[in-house]
């Protein structure tokens, strides 16, 4: 994986729309697995996430080519070139 995603993450979901290869996918933080966002009123209310903190974020699978798209996107500058 050329890329990797930082905590600086937003969970905007910009970089998964512009990436050709389809390599980033969403993950739910406080549950350790693949799913959509979590956050939301129920949530919130549960004291499952602080209020306007993504309960999800995303990561960057084997399949990246490493052509950047994401890295151009990404308003939170949270997509880094990994060593």
């Amino acid at each position: 994986m050329p890329y990797r995603i930082t905590d600086a993450c937003i969970a905007c979901g910009d970089c998964t729309v512009v990436c050709p290869c389809r390599a980033i996918v969403e993950e739910d933080r406080r549950f350790g697995r693949k799913g959509g966002f979590r956050e939301g009123k129920d949530d919130a209310a549960a004291g499952n996430t602080s209020p306007g903190s993504p309960a999800a974020f995303f990561r960057i699978t084997d399949a990246c080519d490493g052509c950047g798209c994401c890295r151009e996107v990404c308003p939170a500058g949270a997509i880094v070139w990994q060593d």
